[in-house]
């Protein structure tokens, strides 16, 4: 049965870890070490893809996913408890991924739970999508792009072997125009607040911002019509708004 899960660790990978310092957090101080790059080259550069993930950024460590006891003196009562990701006990096996990626994302979850992709994956079915097939834990920042390539296009191309639907050109416009939509939303409160957000104008760019924020939610119920839809509402209000800070003073409206 196929199975989309992250990277397919080892508990005897694991245990190859130097030992850990009582202070600090023990998985940083041995996954950083340049000596376990020898034993263990794949675990080390997934260590260093976290440096410049959005989780470091947000404080999440890797025993919040990973489970472990980072204040553990000994690789072994460190990686107490840890299972290969493809254990079914492991806390990031694919269909575990919504609970313990939900844990912080919770929006996104609740939305994710109302999808056919969660049905399938409650099913254990042969193409069962979950959090990283779209989501890869240490990517810098996740592209519209790269997740249509890599996830919609590899399950819904044409004369795929289920039969799913062909949405692949639908997905692509959708996220380009959520990209449009963040982008004019971040210039608009830059114009802005260089302008002292006369008007208000705050108050109207913190509403397409928090509408913003809604629809990415919701994206991941992959209710693609109703977000393109919404998508398209935020776009017209964000380009009425460049259309009058581009028209001379004075002219009419």
């Amino acid at each position: 049965m196929k199975k989309f899960c992250t990277i397919g660790t080892t508990i005897v990978a694991l245990l190859l870890c130097c030992e850990v310092s009582a202070a600090g957090n023990g998985c940083m101080d041995c996954h950083s070490d340049p000596d376990f790059y020898a034993r263990a080259p794949k675990l080390y550069h997934y260590y260093q893809d976290w440096i410049d993930s959005p989780h470091n950024r947000n404080g999440v460590t890797c025993d919040d996913c990973h489970g472990g006891n980072p204040a553990a003196t000994t690789a072994a009562a460190a990686h107490e408890g840890i299972f290969p990701v493809g254990n079914p006990k492991s806390s990031l096996y694919f269909s575990q991924q919504p609970v313990t990626c939900g844990t912080c994302h919770r929006e996104k979850r609740k939305e994710f739970e109302q999808s056919k992709h969660f049905l399938a994956l409650k099913a254990e079915a042969n193409a069962a999508p979950t959090c990283t097939t779209c989501h890869p834990a240490m990517n810098k920042r996740p592209s519209y792009q790269s997740i249509v390539l890599n996830a919609c296009t590899t399950c819904h191309k044409p004369g795929n072997r289920q039969d799913l639907p062909d949405i692949v050109n639908e997905a692509e416009d959708l996220f380009r125009n959520l990209n449009t939509a963040q982008g004019m939303i971040g210039w608009a409160s830059l114009h802005f607040s260089s302008h002292d957000w006369p008007g208000n104008s705050r108050e109207n760019i913190q509403r397409l911002e928090n509408r913003y924020a809604e629809i990415v939610d919701r994206v991941h119920r992959f209710d693609l019509q109703k977000s393109a839809e919404e998508t398209s509402e935020i776009l017209y209000e964000l380009r009425k708004i460049f259309d009058e800070e581009r028209r001379p003073p004075g002219s009419p409206g």
